[in-house]
Order: structure tokens, then C-alpha cells, then sequence
């Protein structure tokens, strides 16, 4: 099994090295991991670095918000990093802006996976005016041949985020966050409509340590058995979709 998205706030080695045991424990192979409290590049030096020593964490790289972009990307490619993230609520950039475009413009010279956080909820005092679902397509436009990892899956929003992308073979649902969240809700049927018939292109995560790993785990475990999918469509769903990413 693997889990596409686990955070940290420690990216010293002792803390990585207690969180790759955690992942084993709860029989999870890999797991892309991003550091939360990342202030330079140095930081994101060391996080790379130890994430490697523990075999089983793939570091990804959070983009900042920098009048330097041109800089910020080349530093995350030629580092080393797999994997570049982009938080909207976090970067405090409004979806629609030039930045992204640009940024993503960037991301197509490289061989970067992009992630890209799609929840719409911002702050009590903004919400987000813009159809997000509509300017990640001019987004994916941008890069063809870069894999993007659409993170929790536009969450309610779930089936239009398939409708729109399910042709685009370069764009992939992860469905962490949303796997917990919505238990209970009608958009667990949705996501057991997906594991049926878009398996191959759907990963899923815990979002620790908003949610716990044993969760996780016990979660799609449990969402797999309803779903009653049969056993090719849950190695792509638990392994092969992941690996395929990261070996692309």
C-alpha cells in the first residue's frame, strides 16, 4: 500500500526516521511526504536529503510564494525533488492568478510531478471567487506531458473533476483528506464509482497527521471491500497507479 500525502513539521533526520517506521508499521511501502515548516532552501536541502536515508519517504517540494519564481523552480529540479506542490490557500495567491500560469509554463522544461491542492475553501474573510475546475484545465493544457496529482480530488466536487479530466492521461484523482472526511456521505458512492471504472488513474492517502495512518489504512480497506472491485483494480488503487508516477 502507499500513501500519497503525509506531512511533517520536523525535517530532521530522527523525526523522518520515526515517521518511515510509522508508515512500515501500518504496512504502507512509500509515501510522498512534504515539510510544512520549510523558511529557505536550505531547509528544503536537508528535508531531500533525509527523506532519501529513510528509503520509503519521497520528498515533495512546496512551491513559495517568491518574486523569484524562475529561481524557485530551477532550485526544486535541480536538487533533486520529484515532486513540486501547490497550496493556494497556503500561498495566499488567488486561483486565477498569473503566477500559476507562469509557474506552470516553468514546470513543463522539467520532468516535475505536480501537485495541486483543490480544495476551495479559503479564509473567513475571502472566498475564492474564481471556477477553480476551469482554470486547473487551462492549467493541464499547459504541461502534456508532466503527471499531476489533483489533490483530494476537488473533494465534493469529486465526479466533476473525473468528467472533466478523465481523458487527460497525464492527470490523476488522489483522494486523500476526501477518503475520511466523506465517509458517510454521498461522496463515498462517488468514490466507489471511481475505484470501478477509473482505477487506473486513482491514488489515495491519509493527510496525516490531520488523520491517523491506521485510519487511513482500515478506511480504504474498508471502502474497497464495498466497492467489490475485483483484484487487478485494487493493486492499481493501493500500488501500481503510484509506482507508475514515480518511475515515469
Amino acid at each position: 500500500m502507499i500513501d500519497s500525502c503525509l506531512h511533517v513539521k520536523d525535517n530532521s533526520l530522527n523525526h523522518l526516521l520515526l515517521i518511515s517506521k510509522k508508515i512500515q508499521s501500518n504496512n504502507i511501502d512509500k509515501a510522498l511526504c512534504m515539510f510544512d515548516n520549510e523558511k529557505n532552501f536550505n531547509d528544503r536541502k536537508i528535508f531531500l536529503n533525509n527523506c532519501q536515508k529513510t528509503k520509503n519517504l519521497i520528498p515533495v517540494a512546496t512551491i513559495r510564494k517568491t518574486k523569484n519564481l524562475r529561481n524557485e523552480i530551477r532550485n526544486i529540479s535541480e536538487l533533486g525533488f520529484t515532486f513540486i506542490k501547490f497550496h493556494p490557500r497556503n500561498l495566499n495567491i488567488n486561483i486565477g492568478n498569473n503566477f500559476y500560469i507562469k509557474a506552470f509554463k516553468m514546470i513543463r522544461k522539467t520532468k516535475l510531478n505536480v501537485m495541486w491542492c483543490t480544495f476551495d475553501g479559503w479564509s473567513t474573510k475571502k472566498i475564492n471567487e474564481i471556477n477553480q475546475l476551469d482554470f486547473l484545465a487551462k492549467l493541464i493544457n499547459i504541461i502534456s506531458h508532466n503527471n499531476i496529482l489533483l489533490m483530494h480530488g476537488g473533494g465534493p466536487n469529486l465526479l466533476k473533476y473525473y468528467e472533466k479530466f478523465r481523458f487527460k492521461e497525464n492527470v490523476y484523482l488522489d483522494l486523500s483528506y476526501t477518503l475520511i472526511h466523506y465517509q458517510k456521505s454521498s461522496v463515498e458512492t462517488d468514490m466507489i464509482f471511481l475505484m470501478n471504472k477509473f482505477d487506473k488513474r486513482l491514488i489515495f492517502g491519509s493527510d496525516f497527521p490531520l488523520f491517523p495512518i491506521n485510519k487511513y489504512t482500515k478506511s480504504l480497506n474498508k471502502l474497497i471491500t464495498k466497492s467489490k472491485i475485483n483484484k487487478l483494480k485494487i493493486k492499481n488503487l493501493k500500488k501500481d497507479n503510484f509506482l507508475r508516477i514515480i518511475n515515469e
